[in-house]
């Protein structure tokens, strides 16, 4: 871990902290580069700096009939204890699914925002640079990026972020 991260993370001291986790974005990427999130894990290294309030684990649902289904379900029972997952179904529209829960995750940001001071979003998706700038100048508090390098916006980049791969060696499901 590197001295920006520490910092970012020292940060935090005695602040609480929201965590809002966007499996579609983090799926793609954990398939892409080969190692997942243990939330475990993650939830006790977050936790010796801060207050962590809870952990959102955003997840779109396959059909029950869909191939991924049984895949996803034995995912989320892994980490059920850890996080609170907040589920969506996929709409299939003819032969697509659309599966995207940014939303949701905005929405929850903006229901809860008054009760935490920080909010972490676990996403490489540019759609949240808009929530920074809701968090930060409308409600005066810290927002965070936490993704795969090779997966954040660059938008995200230019934002309080901290890569995935940077504190790897303490989230890793082993």
């Amino acid at each position: 871990m590197n001295k920006r991260i520490e910092q970012i993370l020292e940060e935090l001291n005695g602040k609480k902290v929201g965590i809002f986790c966007d499996d579609a974005n983090l799926f793609y990427a954990q398939k892409r580069y080969g190692w997942r999130v243990d939330f475990k894990k993650l939830r006790e290294f977050i936790g010796k700096y801060c207050n962590i309030c809870f952990i959102n684990y955003y997840v779109a649902i396959p059909a029950v009939d869909d191939e991924p289904f049984i895949k996803t379900e034995n995912f989320l029972s892994k980490i059920d204890s850890f996080v609170a997952i907040k589920r969506k179904p996929i709409k299939y529209i003819s032969e697509k699914k659309k599966a995207n829960v940014d939303v949701e995750i905005v929405l929850d940001v903006a229901r809860v925002i008054d009760g935490l001071d920080v909010v972490i979003i676990m996403s490489g998706d540019s759609d949240f640079l808009e929530l920074k700038n809701y968090v930060i100048k409308d409600k005066g508090k810290q927002i965070i990026f936490m993704g795969y390098k090779e997966n954040m916006a660059w938008e995200l980049i230019l934002c309080k972020h901290i890569f995935l791969n940077k504190i790897k060696e303490e989230i890793i499901l082993k």
